[in-house]
C-alpha cells in the first residue's frame, strides 16, 4: 500500500462522508455501509492500514476498559475510574520525561507517588482521575510497609473495612 492509495482513499471518504450528510446528522452505519457494498476494490487497496488502524484502536479500547473479562477474584480498583492499564511516568536515560502503561495490579507505591505528582502539575482544578488517585494513596498509606503493591493494599484496607 502507497501512500498515494491512502491520500486517494482518504479523499474518497470525504465525498461519501458528504453524500451521507445532512443538515441535521451524519451516519458512520451507511458511511461503512456503503464501503463494503458499493467499494470494495478501494477498501481492498488500503486493507491492511485498516486492520493495522483497527486492531491498534480495540487494544487501546480494552486497555481503557475499566473492568476485566479474564479476572479472577475481586477487583480491588472496581469503584474507581481507571483503565485496566495506568500510564506511569518514569526518566529516560536522558532524563526525557516518558510514560509506561502499566497493569494497574502491578502498580507500585512509587508509581502511584509519580502518578500524583505529574497530576499536581495540571491546573488547579480537581479531576475526577486526580480524587481517585488521591483517595487510592490516602487507603493504601497504611499498608505501606506491609504490602507489595497498591493492589495488595487496597485488599488489605478492603479487609480492615477501610
Amino acid at each position: 500500500m502507497s501512500n498515494l492509495d491512502l491520500k486517494e482513499f482518504h479523499s474518497f471518504l470525504e465525498e461519501l462522508i458528504e453524500e451521507f450528510s445532512d443538515d441535521r446528522r451524519f451516519s458512520v452505519d451507511k458511511t461503512v455501509s456503503a464501503i463494503l457494498t458499493r467499494h470494495p476494490q478501494r477498501l481492498a487497496k488500503i486493507q491492511d492500514h485498516v486492520n493495522d488502524l483497527g486492531l491498534r484502536a480495540l487494544i487501546r479500547n480494552n486497555c481503557r476498559a475499566k473492568n476485566s473479562a479474564a479476572s479472577n477474584g475481586p477487583d480491588m480498583f472496581g469503584h474507581y475510574r481507571l483503565g485496566k492499564r495506568v500510564s506511569v511516568p518514569y526518566r529516560d536515560e536522558q532524563g526525557k520525561l516518558r510514560w509506561h502503561r502499566k497493569r494497574r495490579s502491578e502498580l507500585s507505591f512509587t508509581d502511584l507517588d509519580g502518578i500524583r505528582a505529574r497530576l499536581s502539575d495540571r491546573p488547579t482544578r480537581q479531576s475526577q482521575e486526580r480524587q481517585d488517585f488521591d483517595d487510592i494513596a490516602r487507603r493504601t498509606e497504611p499498608y505501606r510497609d506491609k504490602a507489595g503493591n497498591v493492589s495488595e493494599a487496597l485488599e488489605m484496607a478492603r479487609r480492615d473495612g477501610r
